[in-house]
């Protein structure tokens, strides 16, 4: 039903409203004020026609109808009908005189929740109210889980990461638009199949071991594999598995999330040969060395380095060190410390090549500073070389 029905995820202690469609208004008015005591949520409107009672339903939040069978305008199943024609689909209890297992198979087949027979004495309330709060309670839960699905559907659909659910059989019903992209294949290709499309020939017993660890609950959860997009483009993925279990911890899906780190890791390992070249040629140099990226952060520095300015320690544990504050530290070498620290701060902002600079040191004696802008794989950096002033004279 759509904008007329009470909320359906609404709590147990929540209103529950009912719409009572009967020709008899004595009748009406009776069950009213029994429903309402015998349990204090019941919210009990009456309606003698079945047009008013469509009109109630076009206009109030309703969670629940309660007809009689036999009215002269119309027959119950004929109401019930014309209400679900109308897009509304509360539980519909056909409460009547009129008793017979035709009529009750009839209701039951056309889309009614239940059937109660009218009978003499009090208790046909109890039952009566007791069949409406279990047909809302049962509504309201199908629709919160229905709206839980959605979000969860609109949540896969719109993520920028691959996903792929599979069932527990590790067969695949759902497909996101973001894994079409990244492997290439419409869902429509995928669906009921297993991942064999997307794993390499040579990845394949190494996915299935972790299919195998995923089921059993022992791992699988995270890795970086080898994929297929459907063109034959190999390309790298790094995967996230979630298993997910019922209530009494049986395997019912999985899914998998994903993306493409192809281009990621071939940065990592460019950074890494250049690192690796960098390291051995800066070692053999006979002047000191800095280089330091584009964050002011060391990326290496060489043992002459240290070596002039009197530094223990080793070079490779400064990587990742704040080059601003390293200057600081060693500018107590020099006879202005201060002006040697707002000079590299100049060179850095310029970004111009400097040549030659001589540095006159604390205890007479000058380094010479080369500087030159550099482009690493990941973005601008520096560089530094520093070497002894020959002696004059």
């Amino acid at each position: 039903m759509v904008g007329r029905s009470a909320n359906p995820g609404a709590a147990d202690g929540a209103a529950v409203r009912v719409l009572h469609v009967d020709d008899d208004p004595a009748f009406l008015d009776l069950t009213a004020t029994y429903l309402e005591r015998i349990d204090g949520a019941f919210e009990v409107r009456s309606e003698t026609s079945v047009g008013d009672a469509l009109d109630a339903l076009e206009s109030a939040p309703i969670d629940c109808v309660v007809s009689d069978y036999d009215m002269p305008e119309t027959d119950g199943l004929t109401f019930l009908q014309r209400a679900r024609d109308r897009g509304v689909d509360v539980p519909f209890v056909l409460f009547t005189g009129k008793g017979s297992e035709e009529i009750a198979s009839e209701a039951l087949s056309v889309g009614a929740t239940d059937y109660i027979q009218k009978r003499g004495g009090n208790d046909q309330y109890e039952v009566l109210a007791n069949r409406v709060r279990n047909a809302v309670d049962q509504h309201r839960s199908r629709a919160a889980l229905a709206a839980s699905q959605e979000r969860l559907s609109r949540f896969i659909d719109q993520s920028p990461l691959g996903t792929i659910e599979y069932d527990a059989d590790f067969r695949i019903v759902r497909v996101n638009p973001a894994a079409e992209e990244i492997l290439g294949y419409d869902e429509s290709d995928l669906l009921g199949g297993t991942w064999l499309p997307f794993v390499p020939e040579s990845g394949r017993r190494h996915v299935a071991a972790l299919e195998r660890d995923l089921l059993a609950d022992k791992g699988g959860y995270q890795s970086v594999n080898a994929n297929v997009r459907s063109d034959g483009e190999r390309i790298r993925c790094a995967w996230h598995n979630q298993l997910v279990t019922d209530a009494g911890g049986a395997v019912i899906g999985v899914f998998s999330q994903f993306e493409d780190v192809t281009e990621a890791e071939a940065r990592k390992r460019e950074i890494e040969r250049t690192n690796a070249v960098l390291s051995s040629a800066l070692g053999a140099l006979p002047v000191g060395m800095l280089v330091e990226d584009a964050d002011r952060r060391v990326i290496r520095v060489n043992e002459r380095l240290y070596e002039l300015f009197g530094v223990d320690g080793d070079p490779e544990a400064a990587t990742g060190r704040d080059c601003e504050a390293l200057a600081d530290e060693l500018s107590s070498e020099f006879a202005d410390p201060q002006g040697f620290v707002a000079r590299i701060d100049r060179i850095v902002e310029a970004r111009r090549p400097v040549d030659d600079e001589r540095l006159a040191l604390a205890d007479g004696t000058a380094l010479i500073r080369t500087y030159r802008p550099i482009d690493l794989p990941d973005g601008d950096g520096h560089l530094w070389a520093y070497r002894r002033a020959r002696r004059s004279g």
